[in-house]
C-alpha cells in the first residue's frame, strides 16, 4: 500500500479517537469463496428414528479460498474448482451469487462449461427477456428460441416485476415459452458446439417462413434445417435450466440455500466463529497445505460456489 493510501495516524490525544472531516475510515478483511457439494435431487431429510438418511448426500464443504472483498470471483471460484477436478471430482449443475456470473465469460462462463459443469444462474431486473442473439435465433432468460416468440412471452417475466402481470399469468406465459423453444438435433460437442433446430423443424410448431411450407426464411435459423450454435454465443447469460421453471427453483435455491447455511455457521459464535477477532492470533492469510491422500477421489456432482 503506497504512503498516500494508508490511514492517517491516531491522534496523540487521550480520550477515543475521530476520524476527521474528509478522511476515510479503512477497514480490512477478506472475502471467502467457498465450493459446497448438495444433492439436487433430494431434501436432507431424517428417517423416522431421527437419523440421517443414507441415500441423500450430505452438504459438505469441498473447498475455500480467501481474498479482498469483491476481488476476483470468478478466479477464485475456478481456482477452486480446477483443484476439485484435478483430485476427480465430477461436475454437475453449479449455482452462485451474482458476481459470479457477471464475470466476463472468458473468466467463468465459458472455462466451467469446458470443465462440464451446468451453470443455474439469476440475473438482475436489467438482465432479464431478450438477452442476446444468433443466426437469428434469441436467447431470453439462458435458452434459445425461435425469433418468432410474441414480445410478451420475451417480456414476461419483466412484466412481472414491474406488476403489470399477475402471477398467474406469469405462469402461463412462461409455459407458452416452450413452443417457441429451440431444440437440440445432438449432444454438444467436447468444444461446447451444439446442432440446435428450431421448434417447425422439430416438429414442436408450423411455421410459413420454412423452405417446405410458404418460402425461405430472413434469417439462418428461419432457412436451415439447423444451425450449430458455439459456446461463444450469449455465454455472459445462457444456462442450461429453463429460468425460474420448477427444475431451475429446484435445483438453484437447494444449492443456494445449502451455501447460505454454511456462512451463517461459518459466521456464527458458537460454531466457527470467523467474525470473532478474538480468535485470530496472527495477521495475513495462514498457509496450509492439505494431505492429498486424505481427500476422496469422487464426489457427487451437484456443486455451488459462493462469493
Amino acid at each position: 500500500m503506497s504512503d498516500a493510501m494508508r490511514p492517517p495516524p491516531p491522534p496523540a490525544r487521550k480520550g477515543k479517537a475521530k476520524t476527521p472531516l474528509g478522511k476515510k475510515k479503512y477497514l480490512y478483511g477478506y472475502d471467502a469463496h467457498l465450493i459446497v457439494t448438495r444433492d439436487t435431487e433430494h431434501d436432507a431429510v431424517l428417517l423416522d428414528d431421527g437419523t440421517p438418511n443414507p441415500d441423500v448426500l450430505p452438504v459438505v464443504v469441498l473447498g475455500v479460498t480467501l481474498d479482498k472483498p469483491g476481488q476476483r470471483p470468478a478466479y477464485n471460484g475456478l481456482a477452486v474448482l480446477d483443484r476439485l477436478q484435478e483430485r476427480g471430482y465430477k461436475p454437475g449443475y453449479l449455482a452462485g451469487d451474482r458476481a459470479y456470473n457477471n464475470s466476463e465469460p472468458a473468466e467463468w462462463q465459458l472455462p466451467i462449461r469446458a470443465m462440464g459443469y451446468k451453470p443455474v444462474y439469476d440475473y438482475r431486473a436489467d438482465q432479464l427477456g431478450e438477452q442476446n442473439g444468433t443466426q437469428g435465433a434469441i436467447l431470453v432468460e439462458g435458452r434459445w428460441y425461435c425469433p418468432s416468440m410474441p414480445k410478451p412471452l420475451i417480456n414476461a417475466t419483466i412484466d412481472l416485476h414491474a406488476e403489470r402481470i399477475d402471477r398467474e399469468t406469469w405462469i402461463r406465459l412462461i409455459a407458452a415459452r416452450r413452443g417457441y423453444r429451440l431444440m437440440p438435433k445432438q449432444n454438444a460437442d467436447a468444444d461446447g458446439y451444439q446442432r440446435m433446430m428450431c421448434p417447425a423443424e422439430a416438429g414442436k410448431a408450423q411455421c410459413s417462413l420454412k423452405p417446405h411450407t410458404m418460402g425461405r426464411g430472413p434469417v439462418k435459423v428461419c432457412r436451415q434445417h439447423a444451425i450449430t450454435i458455439g459456446p461463444e454465443a450469449g455465454a455472459k447469460q445462457w444456462q442450461s435450466l429453463e429460468y425460474d421453471g420448477p427444475q431451475w427453483q429446484k435445483i438453484y435455491f437447494r444449492l443456494r440455500n445449502s451455501v447460505e447455511g454454511y456462512n451463517g455457521y461459518a459466521k456464527n459464535p458458537l460454531a466457527e466463529a470467523i467474525e470473532a477477532a478474538g480468535s485470530r492470533r496472527i495477521r495475513g492469510i495462514a498457509a496450509s497445505r492439505p494431505r492429498p491422500s486424505s481427500w476422496p477421489s469422487s464426489s457427487p456432482t451437484p456443486t455451488a460456489a459462493r462469493s
